[in-house]
């Protein structure tokens, strides 16, 4: 009898100590919408391009409940409606039942139960075990995006519109948007590449990285490095904790951190006003041999110096230099608070 028992536990146990997946799809057919909008109490969000007139919507759980049916307890209150109205195509996806005051979700020892799903002061139940909610959505690669999660990493790709996307906990990916781009998350990287708008990004704690953009660039961090490559538009970004790295620059740019190093390079000739400021940091920037701006660097904490002939002696041991350089033009400033400050030319050894 009690080789018997121990069998059926340990079958109970393969069954239901492994993870279970399932998902949830709903679809509505296009006619004049050209817009989505999706704000999801939790999971990441995937927009892509579909092949038809479609929006079609499709929800992956996976996770490790105590039994089969807790999970098909959860999938019940889980409500999932795609309507469409006028030019927007709505997406409300909601766990209609299975939250729990936060304080339920207290330990004894005043921290929350690990992997909780909280927000508006109360916990899903199933946060102990739901592993991992996604949204996978093609929408006509013509269309406007705005999705939004409470906790979750947001990627979209491809398409042919404006998009803003926000999430309480993740990162976010933007790959190949012919449009205005425009991305915040309280907690995670971004990385943006290949779009041709305007490019609005910001983050309370990650990495930046954006690339081959013809757009504008308004990018901060409030603690992460930033690396700017292959930019067209205006530039200006800040970190009030990391590096900052801009390669193969064309236009005007603002870039400053309040603790790391920034190096830079520039393509052509400078027609704006470019700044460059660390309050922590040395400073490295790279302009074409025949640039012609009015440099304005200094230090205070080390030693600026160029390769561009100027009218100054021993000035690798100066803490300030301002001088025309090709004859001036706009104003080219570097400064650090503590650090060196070294403007190069191209190609220069």
């Amino acid at each position: 009898m009690l080789l018997f028992i121990v069998a059926v536990l340990a079958c109970a146990a393969s069954v239901y100590g492994s993870d279970i997946e399932q998902s949830v799809r709903k679809s509505v057919a296009v006619s004049s919408a050209t817009h989505l909008k999706l704000n999801a109490d939790y999971g990441s969000i995937g927009v892509l391009p579909g092949s038809g007139k479609n929006v079609d919507v499709e929800v992956y759980f996976r996770g490790d409940p105590p039994s089969r049916r807790e999970f098909d307890q959860m999938l019940r209150d889980f409500s999932l409606k795609v309507t469409q109205q006028g030019s927007e195509v709505g997406v409300e996806a909601t766990f209609t039942h299975g939250w729990e005051p936060l304080l339920s979700f207290v330990l004894i020892d005043g921290l929350f139960a690990r992997n909780s799903i909280c927000h508006h002061w109360r916990c899903l139940v199933y946060s102990s075990w739901l592993e991992e909610v996604e949204f996978r959505i093609a929408v006509p690669q013509q269309f406007d995006a705005n999705v939004a999660t409470s906790g979750g990493s947001i990627t979209v790709s491809r398409l042919k519109g404006e998009v803003i996307a926000h999430t309480s906990g993740g990162g976010l990916r933007f790959d190949r948007i012919d449009g205005p781009v425009n991305g915040s998350t309280s907690g995670g990287s971004i990385w943006v590449a290949g779009a041709t708008g305007r490019t609005v990004v910001h983050t309370s704690g990650g990495g930046i990285r954006i690339a081959d953009t013809t757009g504008d660039v308004d990018a901060s961090t409030s603690g992460g490095s930033i690396s700017i490559d292959t930019v067209s538009g205006r530039i200006k970004v800040h970190t009030s904790g990391g590096g900052i790295d801009a390669r193969d620059i064309s236009g005007a740019i603002d870039a400053s951190t309040s603790g790391g190093s920034v190096t830079a390079s520039l393509r052509g000739q400078p027609q704006q006003e470019c700044r460059f400021y660390t309050a922590g940091g040395s400073i490295s920037v790279s302009l074409p041999s025949d640039a012609r701006v009015n440099l304005d660097a200094s230090t205070s904490g080390g030693g600026v110096s160029t390769d561009f002939p100027v009218p100054y002696t021993d000035g690798r041991h100066r803490s300030e230099l301002r001088a025309p350089l090709n004859g001036g033009g706009p104003l080219f400033y570097l400064q650090t608070a503590g650090g060196s400050v070294h403007l190069r030319r191209a190609g220069a050894l």
